[in-house]
């Protein structure tokens, strides 16, 4: 799949299933979001909800996620503030990140349930998202 998608349909679930128990290699936070200029208030660091996520696997795919939000489960609200955000990842991902299950959340937006060797889960939403493949991860990049 690399085209940019917006909705998770049972057909792109179907070939997005595959994803599920596969490790996470590495996670990138960016610093600004696909979605920044469709909201209303500017946005900083500090309040920042969205975000967009490149999520390397161990099977050589990686995940784009884009307009991204992270929170601890469904009844959470969103993190907010991209260092906040970006925390949670690292010390997430540091216990042995993995796609637990692929979801569908409002309407059709993509959901990802990562869940790590401690056994705990995070939910990433994303607006719209990318499926590519990937040859060199971003720390040897360079």
């Amino acid at each position: 799949m690399v085209d940019l998608q917006f909705k998770l349909t049972d057909v792109i679930w179907e070939d997005m299933v595959m994803l599920e128990g596969a490790p996470i290699t590495a996670i990138v936070v960016w610093d600004r979001s696909m979605v920044d200029e469709m909201l209303l208030q500017p946005v900083t660091d500090n309040t920042r909800i969205f975000v967009d996520i490149d999520l390397y696997l161990a099977n050589q795919t990686k995940l784009e996620l884009y307009g991204a939000s992270v929170a601890l489960d469904e009844a959470s609200d969103p993190i907010i503030g991209l260092g906040a955000i970006g925390d949670a990842l690292a010390r997430y991902s540091r216990d042995g990140a993995f796609i637990d299950e692929i979801a569908a959340g409002e309407d059709e937006m993509l959901v990802l349930v990562l869940n790590n060797d401690r056994d705990s889960s995070l939910l990433i939403g994303a607006s719209a998202w990318l499926e590519d493949a990937w040859d060199v991860l971003p720390e040897e990049d360079g």
